[in-house]
């Protein structure tokens, strides 16, 4: 479900219940689109987390811990100089728009209250988050500036007056006299339960209602007896339930949907469903990956350019080496022709551009060799030789670079394996690892101390066995070369790359090993894939880095190899 107007409105419902009255102590921008108010509510901090991302943007208490920028941006400043210890009047919505007006009262360096309005839209790739003055309803500042070229109906500049999104006119879903109104207009549409008609009669009705709303909308006045007192109550009940939202996840094989409420459309379609005790709750569910890997991509667009057009470039040197390694094939016969023209000299005319000979290699059999008829029959015989030699030589360089290519293909894709399960704070290890690698330019030293490597994960298993996993190659190397007792387990997944895991124990049980290899096939290339696939396992004694190899990259023996399904159901410490 999309953060539609009727799930802006919950959210509000929730968010006045916990944050009315709360006092803002800490005002932060974790990144670029996304801003983290701590709040101090009811003796507890909650920290609200107002996102203006084009795909997720959203409005939510958060559990998730973030690390902000070491330079706090122009519009924190600003935010931190008008909204420092302000408190929260009210939450609101603009009728049933996907927008949250936080109400705010300060006092200013004089003393003088001073009361503010932050609105945030979301609105996708038009999101924003807009400071304005309630005095004179000017705009303080924005987290996006939208100037004149940008958007002819309204600017969101400091200084100009705010002016709300276009609104159209439409009832508030919300508004019970607005659905007894639409089901006594619309009575004959609706009595037919035609799904079509019903849906479109709803989105030309009502605002803010989202694609997933308007199908769980039109499944109920559908399914319900086609009669307009059924077909009112049925709406009603729909809107009544909203006012004690039950969150939801709802997953089959293709998509995942939250809702508010349970949605007796995704039951009828066999979805699988979640509870959550909040909707915030939930939210932090279904964006954590999401927001992580959007996050990671924002972050490491440089690095995975590096990545891509080294890997793009080894993937071309690789076709075109296996290439000259297929011509290095046709070395002996190259051989062969030499060996038969310098046999057969005499009877080799001049000036011939061919020429037949028996190859006693084969019973005899006539061999058609081609002449440069410019060269005399001994400088032909000596153009094969040398080509022979030429072919011979370059056999053991080019199987080299081939090999070497290879493993550099391999050490990238390593990479890229990796940024899939990165967090942001891990994308420091791997820019100081490419950088040590001379695949990305170093910025200039600012100090002599060296930069510390981060451990990696740290999970506790069921047993309370602590559980290492490191997220990149520098930290697989620490953990497993420099960390580990030789007695703990190593473990990797089998044939694809992947994390590195320790068992920080001497005799792990087979349920510990069971779930860090679970562990280490969910940090690996196989990822969330449903099937089992496999996973060594061996001691640390017997896992050995080869001299002058890639990071990350380790040989061992003595394994023993897990089926298992790529999961995490620990959580780090």
């Amino acid at each position: 479900m999309s953060f539609d107007g009727v799930f802006t409105h919950t959210m509000v419902a929730e968010l006045q219940n916990k944050l009315l009255s709360g006092r803002i102590t800490k005002i932060q921008q974790p990144f670029a689109l996304e801003l983290l108010l701590t709040i101090r509510s009811f003796n507890r901090n909650y920290n609200l987390l107002l996102s203006a991302n084009p795909n997720y943007a959203r409005v939510q208490i958060t559990q998730n811990k973030f690390v902000s920028p070491p330079h706090p941006s122009n519009f924190v400043m600003t935010l931190r100089k008008h909204l420092a210890g302000a408190f929260i009047k009210n939450i609101s919505q603009i009728k049933n728009d996907r927008i949250i007006v936080f109400s705010l009262e300060n006092h200013d360096e004089l003393g003088d209250r001073q009361n503010y309005s932050l609105y945030v839209e979301i609105m996708n790739r038009h999101s924003n988050i807009i400071l304005v003055n309630n005095q004179d309803q000017q705009i303080i500042d924005s987290l996006k500036h939208i100037g004149l070229s940008q958007d002819r109906y309204r600017q969101l500049l400091p200084h100009l007056s705010y002016k709300l999104p276009p609104q159209p006119k439409l009832n508030d879903p919300f508004d019970i006299f607005a659905r007894e109104k639409f089901v006594k207009d619309h009575t004959s549409e609706l009595v037919a339960q035609n799904p079509a008609q019903t849906i479109q009669l709803l989105r030309d009705n009502f605002m803010g209602l989202g694609k997933d709303t308007l199908q769980e909308l039109t499944f109920r006045l559908t399914t319900t007896t086609a009669e307009p007192a059924f077909i009112l109550r049925a709406l009603n009940e729909t809107f009544n339930q909203l006012h004690t939202p039950q969150a939801c996840i709802y997953s089959n094989e293709k998509r995942q949907i939250f809702t508010p409420i349970s949605f007796q459309s995704l039951q009828k379609q066999n979805f699988t469903v979640e509870k959550f005790d909040s909707l915030s709750t939930m939210l932090d569910i279904y964006y954590q990956d999401r927001a992580r890997q959007d996050r990671v991509r924002q972050q490491a667009d440089n690095l995975l350019q590096v990545i891509k057009r080294n890997l793009k470039r080894d993937r071309l040197k690789n076709e075109r080496l296996k290439k000259d390694l297929q011509k290095t094939s046709q070395a002996p016969a190259k051989r062969l022709r030499g060996e038969l023209l310098t046999t057969f000299m005499s009877q080799i005319p001049q000036g011939a551009k061919t020429v037949t000979l028996p190859n006693y290699y084969e019973n005899n059999q006539p061999l058609t060799i081609a002449l440069k008829p410019d060269l005399s029959p001994s400088k032909n015989a000596q153009r094969y030789f040398k080509t022979y030699q030429k072919l011979k030589n370059s056999t053991a360089h080019l199987k080299e670079q081939l090999e070497l290519t290879q493993q550099e293909s391999a050490y990238f894709e390593s990479i890229l394996a990796q940024m899939e399960y990165a967090q942001p704070q891990d994308l420091a290890d791997i820019t100081l690892e490419l950088q040590q690698q001379g695949y990305l330019k170093a910025k200039k030293k600012t100090s002599k101390k060296s930069i510390k490597v981060r451990h990696g994960d740290i999970f506790k298993a069921t047993d309370g066995t602590a559980i290492h996993v490191g997220k990149n190659n520098l930290q697989n190397d620490y953990l497993t070369m420099k960390y580990a007792d030789k007695r703990y387990t190593w473990l990797h997944i089998k044939n694809l790359p992947g994390s590195h895991v320790i068992i920080a124990a001497l005799h792990p049980s087979a349920a510990t090993i069971k779930q860090a290899a679970q562990l280490a096939a969910f940090y690996s290339k196989a990822g969330k894939n449903p099937a089992k696939v496999p996973v060594d396992y061996t001691l640390v004694k017997h896992v050995h880095k080869p001299k002058g190899a890639k990071p990350g990259f380790v040989i061992y023996t003595d394994q023993k190899t897990l089926l298992v399904v790529p999961q995490n159901n620990l959580k780090p410490q």
